[in-house]
């Protein structure tokens, strides 16, 4: 049985300072909201602040973009300026690409910034709305019986 801190949630070295439900609702009314979410989270989930070498470069970013020929969206940078390299919290199961590993697939529609960690997945951000701040992010199956892709 675990100890009765275990049971209540309680993680050892993390702070009980977050509030996930207060948090939670300020996150999802806007952009600098959902950033704060993000940092509260990841210090109380991971017991480390965001910070320091936890996101790329702009120089990274600058990089990616020169070499795709396209900007990326406000939201994708501030993403990755903000907890980009932070694998714990990125790459847990499905793989956030890096910045140099970003490409836009054959079809030529949409920008790829994930990978399912078995490769029957990717997901991406359309080409015409890489010109919005915040765009939607979209899945594709890439399954082995082609068939059954829609």
């Amino acid at each position: 049985m675990p100890s009765p801190d275990l049971r209540h949630g309680y993680r050892p070295g993390i702070t009980q300072a977050f509030d996930l439900a207060a948090s939670l609702a300020e996150g999802v009314e806007g952009r600098s909201g959902a950033w704060a979410f993000i940092r509260g989270f990841a210090a109380h989930w991971t017991g480390t602040a965001l910070g320091g070498d936890a996101g790329w470069t702009e120089a990274d970013l600058d990089a990616a973009e020169e070499r795709l020929g396209l900007r990326l969206p406000v939201a994708l940078r501030e993403a990755y300026l903000l907890f980009g390299r932070r694998r714990e919290l990125t790459s847990n199961h499905d793989r956030l690409l890096d910045p140099a590993e970003l490409y836009v697939d054959e079809a030529k529609e949409a920008l790829v910034v994930r990978h399912e960690n078995q490769g029957a997945a990717s997901w991406g951000i359309l080409l015409d709305s890489l010109q919005d701040d915040d765009p939607a992010v979209f899945i594709r199956l890439d399954l082995a019986d082609k068939s059954a892709e829609r």
